[in-house]
């Protein structure tokens, strides 16, 4: 399809109708493109969500994109927010079609608690450069999402969303919110963020169960989101601020 309303909306704007991913294609190329390049395509053969999983979907039915930042942060801890900066900004895309989205952290939005869309922020090995991916379903119905926990928009709305209305209003939200961050030097509470982020939060007061990297685990109440963007768990016998890990919400018994 033509992304007429997206290519205006980005620095510079490319489609492909296959590739491996969107993020690392960006990443390798990083050089050659300015600030605020997107890289979309139709179809991914080697999509990546967090922790290596794969993400597919059939071609033509989700947004799947990168942007290019090249973040120049005083407080180096605004990095860590860029995840929790997309899915907010796809958050805000989502609810101006009529729906009532929240951001799981760290990088998941749902709509009544299932997922819609998720996010994946990779850099490069100096931080000089970072490139958030995300894939938003759109046009699939029950049966051609992965698992019954995944909805989309067909869905939500029982409307045909235009991908590229919906990516251009992403792309115009991620640049808005990284221009605040950047004019708070990265700092997340003055720029407005965490507090946005709180408000639209899935996660902040659910019981829940945290994995770690090393397997471990963790049950507790989500308390806040801290100055760094780490999800502040209050267990029966501790306070974790968690950075990175792999959170379930546990139904209330």
């Amino acid at each position: 399809m033509e992304y007429l309303l997206s290519s205006q909306a980005a620095s510079g704007f490319e489609n492909l109708r296959e590739t491996g991913s969107t993020n690392r294609d960006l990443l390798e190329r990083a050089l050659a493109v300015e600030e605020f390049h997107v890289l979309a395509t139709d179809f991914q053969t080697a999509g990546r969500g967090r922790l290596d999983r794969r993400w597919e979907a059939e071609p033509g039915s989700s947004v799947m994109a990168s942007i290019l930042l090249r973040p120049k942060f005083a407080d180096a801890g605004g990095i860590g927010w860029l995840s929790l900066l997309g899915a907010l900004a796809i958050t805000k895309a989502i609810a101006s079609f009529g729906v009532s989205p929240k951001v799981k952290w760290p990088n998941d939005v749902l709509i009544e608690g299932k997922k819609v869309s998720g996010i994946l922020a990779e850099a490069s090995a100096d931080l000089s450069t970072v490139v958030l991916g995300f894939g938003i379903n759109v046009s699939q119905s029950q049966l051609e999402l992965p698992v019954e926990t995944a909805t989309s928009l067909y869905l939500q709305t029982g409307k045909q969303i235009n991908r590229d209305e919906l990516l251009a209003k992403v792309i115009q939200n991620i640049i808005s919110l990284y221009g605040n961050l950047a004019a708070s030097e990265g700092n997340a509470e003055a720029a407005g963020l965490r507090q946005a982020l709180l408000e639209c939060s899935a996660t902040v007061g659910q019981q829940v169960s945290v994995e770690f990297p090393d397997n471990s685990k963790a049950v507790g109440l989500a308390k806040d989101i801290d100055s760094g963007g780490r999800l502040v768990i209050q267990t029966s016998s501790e306070t974790l601020s968690v950075s990175a890990g792999d959170v379930l919400h546990l139904r209330s018994s």
